[in-house]
């Protein structure tokens, strides 16, 4: 089993054993510092007999001398009382003269609590015969380590082990998961190409398998894609030869026609017209996908070409009102001039079509947090919020559409598509909402030439 599972799992335990082993390690310690009293009180018979001889060999200045030797030791302290109850040592602690000078037996006391865990006093006798006390103090390590210190740097230590243990551990668990989450980011915003990294396919888990999987569904998707753009440039391409034959044959039949049968051939006229400019858009959107040579890219002038798209509106609606509103200083796009076109007039066609009657469309430009913002706002009926969204793809039409295109109009849902196309093409941004006051606008963000 060598799944993610099993890895947190491993994580928690290798967690929990540096843990104990770290419980155990100052356990081993503690024990060493603090035995119990018996392994304590034993090697005082040895300090008892050593400080005898030396009264007895050297007097009181050689005990003294022994004395201060022993305040070296860490957790071992010596005092020695005279016969009038005064320390040989200045200032000794309360609890050794009391101890000292109780009236008790000569048992040790032991108080594993306070600063002397264990107080072990005896008679010595100097070679005179005069009678000295000593008393032998055995630390509490915790006085002897300093427990805040103590705490302190066993807490940092161990807070570092365990930060950087679990750094390493969680950039080991999530970084394939972030690399995943930013391919199926690029997957969705539309780049076909977008797999996982090799080293998660290399992975023999859970996350494996699934970069695995998911580079198999893309692969997939993307066939099936480029298969379907095929088949629709394939199909228009198909159909222009036999348009242009029906093309050839209405105009013969209307050679021979009777008045009665001008109504018929006008329908037909219409419908061939129709299919060849939706072909024609197919064919334009084919191209889009399909082109990646942006040699003939130069530097455009959005101001001039809105312009011009006004103006050209203006001309084909003479009964309409275009308002253009233009910032001053707009800089370039570095693009295809002929295309941007298209994309605008496609956008203000489709306003001009739905705008209220007696009503006008209006077209501005200006600078917008580092990009150039175009809006286009008709003062039509607007879209149901939920369809917005829907009219970017090909052949989605608002109901407002489909009733126009009853009655002549154009209006196959691509000339939308067709401006998101081109918008995404030169890296920009175009979304639609409704206006608060009525009517659709459509917005499109373009980053300047740079």
């Amino acid at each position: 089993m060598r799944g993610v599972f099993l890895k947190i799992y491993l994580a928690f335990m290798v967690t929990a054993l540096v843990t104990t082993a770290v419980t155990i390690t100052l356990a081993a310690y503690y024990r060493q510092w603090s035995n119990d009293s018996v392994n304590l009180i034993a090697p005082t018979g040895g300090y008892i007999s050593a400080a005898e001889l030396i009264l007895q060999q050297g007097g009181e200045p050689l005990l003294l001398e022994w004395l201060l030797r022993f305040e070296r030791h860490p957790s071992v302290n010596a005092y020695v009382f005279d016969d009038q109850g005064l320390s040989l040592l200045p200032d000794p602690p309360a609890t050794v003269v009391n101890y000292a000078l109780s009236a008790e037996s000569y048992e040790a006391q032991v108080n594993p609590v306070s600063r002397s865990e264990i107080l072990v006093k005896a008679p010595i006798e100097s070679a005179g015969g005069r009678v000295y006390l000593l008393v032998v103090e055995f630390m509490h390590p915790l006085v002897v380590f300093n427990l805040p210190a103590y705490l302190g740097w066993g807490l940092l230590a161990s807070f570092l082990i365990f930060a950087v243990w679990s750094l390493l551990l969680s950039g080991y668990l999530t970084r394939p998961v972030r690399f995943m989450q930013k391919t199926v980011q690029a997957f969705a915003s539309g780049d076909w190409h977008a797999r996982m990294d090799p080293r998660s396919l290399r992975r023999r888990d859970e996350l494996g398998e699934l970069s695995r999987e998911f580079n198999h569904m893309a692969g997939y998707i993307e066939r099936l894609i480029h298969d379907q753009k095929q088949l629709v440039s394939d199909v228009s391409h198909e159909l222009r030869s036999p348009l242009a034959r029906s093309t050839v044959a209405l105009e013969l039949a209307r050679l021979d026609a009777v008045p009665d049968q001008e109504e018929h051939l006008d329908r037909i006229e219409l419908e061939t017209h129709r299919l060849n400019e939706m072909i024609e858009d197919l064919l334009n959107m084919a191209k889009l996908d399909a082109q990646q040579d942006h040699s003939h890219w130069s530097d455009v002038h959005c101001d001039n070409v809105l312009q011009q798209v006004v103006d050209d509106a203006r001309f084909e609606h003479p009964d309409s009102e275009v308002n253009l509103t233009l910032a001053e200083g707009l800089p370039v796009v570095f693009g295809d001039r002929k295309l941007l076109k298209s994309a605008f007039e496609n956008i203000t066609r489709n306003a001009l079509l739905h705008t209220q009657e007696g009503t006008s469309v209006d077209l501005s430009a200006r600078m917008k947090n580092g990009l150039i913002r175009i809006v286009i706002r008709d003062h039509g009926p607007g879209v149901p919020d939920d369809k917005l969204e829907d009219l970017l793809r090909p052949f989605v039409r608002a109901e407002s559409a489909r009733e126009r295109l009853g009655q002549g109009h154009r209006g196959f849902g691509l000339g939308l598509a067709i401006a998101h196309r081109v918008v995404s093409h030169h890296r920009g941004q175009i979304s639609l909402r409704n206006h608060r006051e009525g009517g659709l606008m459509v917005t499109i963000d373009l980053p300047p030439a740079g």
